[in-house]
């Protein structure tokens, strides 16, 4: 249930502010983990009493606010139910039934449950902390027997009330009261002729039925119905129980009609008289003012601070403190009023006092500061939405006009292009390519379609398959494009690109459209830059390979006559300088001897002309014979190992050119292996059916950026190192003749692995 004080919006705002301040202050400072405290509330009217869901509700939030989990249970005298003794008797059964659970605090409410709950002798009330609230005229004797007992009254201020009923009315109204004769009305009509004992306030007093107060003077009649002198408060008694509700309506209506009428308790007599009131009624106490029983309100406590009294003084109790070291004290009034019930009588509220609260009023009456001023923003931005839109608007028409001009000239620069260069277009129609008219008769034939069958007879035969592979494709939306060779007119195959595109409608139906170029000219322009592109290698391999060459001869072929120089022309060498001379001479004989081998060898297999003798041969015998021809070549210091299948498989290989290319990787690992081992070994891929036959050393190793470079003819990875710098080519050559391939593991400092990979036999 929501308060709000008709202050201005800047006070709002800043109150608004600091409850958030405080709040947060309050989360960071309490225990988060919370108490389980049971307590009881206790209500005087029945459970259906539109306020209590509210008044509940309220309760709860107090004891969260605090940071309390509180377990509650609520009972409902429901006063207007029993008689005094019934209702002693319906407490003291209704604490009975609590059973195990004993409440560690009681909150009771108004008058009647206070009073029953006090005087119905149940052991819970004398052993457990009481807080009562809302309470008009507290039994002060009854209460002075308890020592566990303390809380809040609001005693009812007439006189107050009274002036905020002539504010409304600019002069002296008539107030009318409905009273019985029960203890609570007694007091109320005591209380109330004391009060206004020190104005000008006549009071009257008559049964319900009764149109005047009886012997009275024709004066006291005529001041009476003009109310010109003064306020007057009739005071309307219920005696007899014949008159029944009907009747009670009828006499009410008569006299509400005249005077304003007062609510001072709430039972089944005065529930809903302000529904039927034809004046504006009004309340000096808090219960039903908001809820739906058109009371305009009054001066008395508002809930939620009866609420938060009695919940504050339970906490106290909660946290130790006893009810004897609490005074019970008059809780804090203000003038309360019903916005509903006020709009409903058209009054004035510009009448309210400054600090009057509002129940049930729009967010929009509240803050109408706030809210003219946020109406203005959303007027202001609708208007410059509008206004943007209209703004997008024209630029979007300006934007498609020169689209479409632009478009226009596309379309016709297109055609001119089309026109002069052999494009044209096609479609598809049911099951039929339908091309353009302007083929045809640039063909010299008469128009006509294809069918897919059609269509694959005049397509070269290399490409039907993939035709058929891209018109299955056609039954899918997207942008395609291929190049076809067709014998159209019947005088030679032309190459056309077709590029077309698949696009599918809302039907979810399918349409294709698309163009034919012929591209038969770009084709040989292609294929003669291929021809040339081809001659222009050959003739820098040629180049690179006799400049290759020619540096590799010059090499030995200086050292042979050099040395052969020096022994024909000094006599007086030494023997052992001779023999020196000798030994390399005929090394670099042999050196160069060797070139010439692994050019003539590299020549006849590039050529074709070397022939090739594949026999069925073992694996492991291939190891074993290349084993033993090279294990007298390795050095001392270095290990020889052989790796060999458990299980031996069969190639089909040149076993003299296997052993050729093995020979080659055994003798770099050599060259280039000081310490550690060699290792020929083989390995079989069941899954892939491939063996591998490869040669492992923990020689200096290869970059990475090298491996493929070192098949290139006459590259050396150290040119101070013997060698022609072929072998690993013509090894390569050779593999790539047995349908196999090389493979290259190497890092530098560690070692190199050549593989080569070849397929076993079935």
């Amino acid at each position: 249930m929501g308060f709000i004080s008709v202050y201005t919006f800047k006070y709002t705002i800043i109150r608004l502010i600091l409850c958030s301040l405080i709040g947060i202050e309050l989360l960071v400072a309490c225990n988060p983990k919370g108490e389980d405290r049971r307590v009881l509330v206790i209500h005087s009217f029945e459970e259906a009493y539109s306020a209590y869901p509210d008044f509940n509700k309220m309760i709860s939030g107090q004891f969260k606010k605090a940071h309390i989990n509180a377990d509650i249970k609520t009972l409902y005298l429901d006063c207007h139910t029993y008689e005094e003794q019934a209702e002693l008797d319906w407490m003291y059964l209704q604490l009975d039934s609590l059973g195990d659970w004993i409440p560690e605090v009681i909150l009771v409410n108004e008058d009647q449950a206070t009073y029953s709950l006090l005087k119905c002798g149940h052991r819970l009330v004398k052993e457990t902390p009481v807080v009562f609230a809302g309470v008009n005229y507290p039994n002060w004797n009854l209460i002075k027997q308890f020592t566990n007992v303390t809380g809040f009254y609001d005693a009812p201020d007439y006189i107050t009330n009274i002036k905020f009923i002539e504010r409304f009315f600019q002069r002296k109204p008539r107030v009318m009261l409905l009273q019985e004769e029960t203890y609570l009305d007694r007091q109320i009509k005591a209380d109330l002729r004391k009060q206004l004992s020190t104005t000008k306030i006549k009071i009257y007093e008559s049964n319900i039925g009764e149109p005047e107060p009886p012997r009275r003077t024709l004066k006291q009649k005529m001041e009476f119905r003009a109310g010109l002198d003064s306020t007057v408060v009739t005071i309307k008694s219920f005696h007899d129980t014949s008159v029944g509700s009907a009747g009670i309506i009828w006499n009410l209506g008569r006299y509400v009609n005249n005077s304003h009428y007062l609510q001072t308790k709430r039972d089944y007599i005065t529930v809903n008289v302000g529904n039927f009131s034809y004046n504006s009624s009004f309340s000096a106490i808090n219960e039903a003012v908001g809820y739906g029983e058109n009371l305009i309100g009054g001066y008395f406590t508002p809930l939620h601070v009866q609420v938060e009294d009695e919940v504050g003084a339970a906490i106290q109790i909660l946290k130790g403190k006893h009810p004897s070291d609490m005074s019970i004290q008059e809780s804090k009034k203000t003038y309360v009023v019903d916005w509903k019930a006020l709009r409903n009588d058209n009054l004035d509220v510009s009448l309210l006092p400054s600090d009057c609260e509002i129940l049930n009023q729009p967010f929009y009456e509240r803050y109408k500061a706030l809210s003219l001023w946020v109406g203005s923003i959303l007027l202001m931005t609708v208007v410059a939405l509008f206004a943007w839109l209209i703004y997008i608007y024209r630029r979007e028409t300006r934007r498609k006009k020169n689209a479409l001009h632009e478009l226009k000239n596309e379309k016709e620069s297109l055609a001119l292009a089309i026109s002069g260069g052999n494009i044209y277009v096609w479609k598809r129609v049911d099951e039929y390519f339908v091309i353009e008219d302007a083929f045809w008769k640039s063909m010299g034939l008469l128009p006509h379609k294809f069918t897919t069958e059609g269509f694959l007879e005049i397509l070269s035969p290399e490409h039907r398959r993939t035709f058929l592979k891209n018109e299955y494709k056609l039954h899918y939306a997207g942008t395609r494009m291929a190049k076809y060779q067709c014998n159209f007119d019947g005088k030679g195959y032309q190459w056309w690109e077709f590029r077309y595109s698949i696009t599918e409608d809302a039907k979810g139906e399918l349409s294709l459209l698309g163009m034919m170029l012929n591209i038969q000219e770009v084709k040989d322009r292609e294929q003669e830059l291929i021809e040339a592109r081809e001659l222009a290698e050959k003739a820098e391999l040629k180049q690179s390979f006799l400049a290759n060459m020619s540096h590799e001869i010059r090499t030995p072929l200086n050292a042979i006559v050099g040395f052969s120089n020096i022994l024909a022309a000094d006599e007086a060498l030494t023997e052992e300088e001779r023999c020196d001379y000798i030994d390399s001479i005929n090394r670099n004989s042999d050196l160069l001897l060797n070139l010439v081998n692994d050019i003539l060898e590299l020549s006849r297999i590039e050529s074709g002309f070397m022939t090739f003798e594949l026999v069925a041969c073992g694996v492991n015998q291939i190891i074993d014979e290349n084993f033993d021809t090279y294990k007298v070549l390795v050095p001392e210091q270095l290990g020889f190992l052989k790796e060999t299948l458990d299980n031996d498989v069969v190639v089909y290989v040149d076993k003299n050119r296997l052993a050729q290319v093995i020979g080659n990787f055994v003798n770099n690992a050599i060259k280039f292996t000081k310490s550690g081992y060699i290792k020929l070994g083989s390995a079989y891929d069941l899954d892939t059916r491939q063996v591998s036959i490869y040669v492992e050393d923990t020689g200096k190793g290869i970059p990475k950026e090298e491996h493929q470079m070192i098949f290139n003819r006459f590259y050396k990875q150290d040119e101070f190192t013997q060698g022609t710098g072929l072998g690993l080519s013509i090894s390569k050559v050779i593999i790539d003749k047995l349908g196999g391939r090389i493979d290259l593991y190497s890092e530098p400092g560690k070692g190199s692995r050549f593989t080569v990979i070849l397929s076993a036999m079935q």
